[in-house]
């Protein structure tokens, strides 16, 4: 069963300040440089709650975890930060484009108690949750939300809360081909109706995998010094819904690029024949030609592209036959994944990279962009270029309690932190 629960949400007083000035990508994909825009951007933007900077002279009293506290502490004192005075739902609904098509994604905001009947898709690492734990110990509140998915193939949610005209708007934020928009539900039969519709839903994690796990350490940390509470709201997290169903879900490809390959073009093509049907598909590399790679990779099932170092040649492995994996005992959901025959077959298969030295050797660097990509590399560099999975392909790896290699979904596009917060003792 699923519990989720309407809440008087902390965010900023629109008559204070403009929500387009203080909101920020999810901390996990700001760099240095985006960090310090952020900073410059505005005295009271969510930046320096959710990464703050970090001082040479930081000590256990006085650090970015404490600083966050305190910034909170001082908006909320001067009016900065407002609380809800009545429980709600938050209409979130997100319009962008990619290669110039105009999608819509519809979701909400609420609470949902941990252990619901979630599943989750990725390996989390240590490092990021003791982070968050860290920051979720000194604000004593969830600053971001996790991104789930639910899956309603009569997309009843939307039925009911999709109306924005019946709804408060909150705030409408445009960035480049973004447009955010961020509305207040509070009608008691809405609310009441999508928490009966969620209750028998099971909810997969897209984003947030480690923001979750660090609300149940967060949970069980509290319920070791004070006692079990299940009524305490730090048994809830903040969530954003979407449906697996909606028309705007987006996730995004995570292309590859291998530095040193100890092969010249030739022979790694040579090696990669018994394996796929390679085909050149161009020796020209414009811009019109890479559109109708893409569009072809797309087009060829489980494909991927590849170009080399050097020249224009453009090619597709496609027609894949199965060869390492044959004997691998692997749950079918996730050999059937594009990215998992790239790691098999090529990048441990043919390259011998091992899996566990992905993401320390300086072997691989992973891209979102496919001009960035190409536009990176240098000598010895060989580019994979990757379709995306489904929202389907990551409900079957979490139906089976299984993990998706490292860097397989990117759900686009990311949602913005500094719209709603979720304080423990508001």
């Amino acid at each position: 069963m699923t519990e989720i629960k309407p809440f008087k949400g902390t965010r900023y007083n629109n008559k204070v300040v403009d929500p387009s000035m203080v909101t920020a990508p999810p901390y996990d994909v700001i760099n240095e440089a985006q960090q310090d825009m952020l900073y410059k951007k505005h005295p009271y933007n969510v930046i320096r709650l959710i990464l703050g900077k970090q001082h040479e002279d930081d000590s256990d009293k006085n650090n970015r975890y404490t600083r966050a506290r305190k910034f909170i502490d001082e908006w909320t004192q001067s009016e900065v930060l407002v609380r809800d005075n009545a429980p709600s739902l938050y209409l979130y609904i997100q319009k962008f484009k990619i290669r110039g098509k105009t999608y819509e994604r519809h979701g909400f905001v609420t609470l949902m108690r941990l252990g619901s009947d979630i599943y989750t898709h990725e390996k989390t690492l240590s490092k990021p949750k003791e982070d968050r734990f860290e920051l979720m110990k000194a604000c004593e509140g969830n600053m971001s939300p996790i991104f789930v998915l639910y899956d309603d193939e009569k997309r009843c949610v939307e039925c009911i809360t999709i109306s924005p005209a019946i709804h408060t708007l909150l705030a409408h934020i445009k960035e480049g081909d973004e447009e955010h928009f961020f509305y207040r539900i509070t009608d008691e039969k809405i609310i009441s109706t999508v928490t009966k519709l969620l209750s028998n839903q099971r909810i997969y994690i897209a984003d947030g995998h480690h923001r979750y796990e660090t609300a149940l350490r967060y949970r069980d940390y509290m319920f070791s010094l004070h006692g079990r509470d299940e009524n305490a709201s730090y048994n809830y997290v903040l969530t954003y819904f979407t449906n697996i169903s909606d028309e705007g879900l987006v996730i995004l490809p995570t292309h590859r690029v291998v530095h040193e390959v100890p092969y010249t073009e030739q022979e790694f093509i040579e090696k990669l024949k018994p394996v796929f049907d390679v085909k050149l598909f161009s020796s020209k590399t414009g811009q019109t030609a890479i559109s109708e790679w893409v569009r072809e990779i797309e087009g060829s099932g489980k494909a991927c592209g590849i170009k080399f170092f050097g020249n224009d040649n453009l090619y597709i492995l496609h027609n894949y036959r199965p060869s390492r994996l044959k004997g691998d005992p692997t749950h079918e959901a996730l050999k059937s994944l594009d990215v998992y025959i790239l790691n098999k077959e090529i990048l441990e298969g043919i390259l011998n990279i091992p899996e566990q030295t992905f993401s320390t050797s300086g072997r691989l660097t992973y891209f979102h962009e496919l001009d960035s990509a190409i536009g990176s590399m240098k000598a010895g560099d060989v580019a994979f270029v990757l379709n995306a999975p489904s929202a389907k392909d990551v409900k079957a790896v979490a139906l089976n309690a299984l993990n998706m290699p490292q860097k397989t979904t990117f759900f686009y596009p990311k949602l913005l932190s500094g719209l709603v917060f979720h304080m423990f003792n508001p």
